[in-house]
């Protein structure tokens, strides 16, 4: 008798289990149809393309760099009240246009006696005014269009309320960074 009745509760559970899959089936391929539909668009325009930015230091556009380095004796042995510049190039190699967004890291940033800014032009004759940059990208200049190249004027001020007690001192390495960002008219 206890091997007849061995027999009928193998077989609740294998029908249990036969249910839990069949109802696992079901939840799963019936929700397909939420996320499926299509509706027709008219007169619109998809276009796809690259965006691929480039930059150098000076005048001269690069087009393959995505990192430069500026010469350290541009901004060494700085006096209080001074401002120094230097022209670096972004190139747009890509197909789509873009705009430049810049800022510094934010260490460099929160420095009270160094400020930056970045203005569209080489640095002897900027065509647009100056942006003051902190650890936020802001935009700088018009959309880069496509298979071109612009010039910017990066310009860090020292600060004259600098304390005697920092004469001599080196600030640290800054860096700036630029973002590329697709232009949408």
């Amino acid at each position: 008798m206890r091997a007849h009745k061995a027999a009928r509760s193998a077989l609740p559970l294998a029908v249990l289990i036969a249910s839990l899959a069949l109802v696992a089936g079901l939840s799963v391929g019936g929700s397909y149809a939420l996320w499926n539909g299509d509706a027709p668009i008219s007169g619109t325009q998809i276009r796809s393309g690259t965006l691929t930015a480039t930059v150098a230091v000076g005048d001269t556009g690069s087009p393959t760099a995505t990192s430069a380095a500026f010469d350290p004796a541009a901004f060494d042995g700085m006096l209080p009240g001074e401002t120094r510049s230097a022209t670096l190039t972004v190139g747009n190699v890509g197909t789509t246009p873009f705009a430049v967004a810049a800022f510094v890291d934010a260490a460099s940033a929160a420095n009270p006696y160094v400020s930056w800014a970045l203005a569209p032009g080489a640095c002897a004759a900027p065509a647009g005014a100056a942006v003051p940059l902190g650890s936020t990208p802001q935009n700088v200049g018009g959309p880069l269009t496509a298979s071109t190249f612009a010039s910017f004027c990066l310009t860090v001020d020292l600060n004259p309320d600098v304390p005697a007690a920092a004469a001599g001192t080196t600030i640290a390495d800054f860096t700036l960074l630029l973002d590329a960002n697709q232009y949408r008219p």
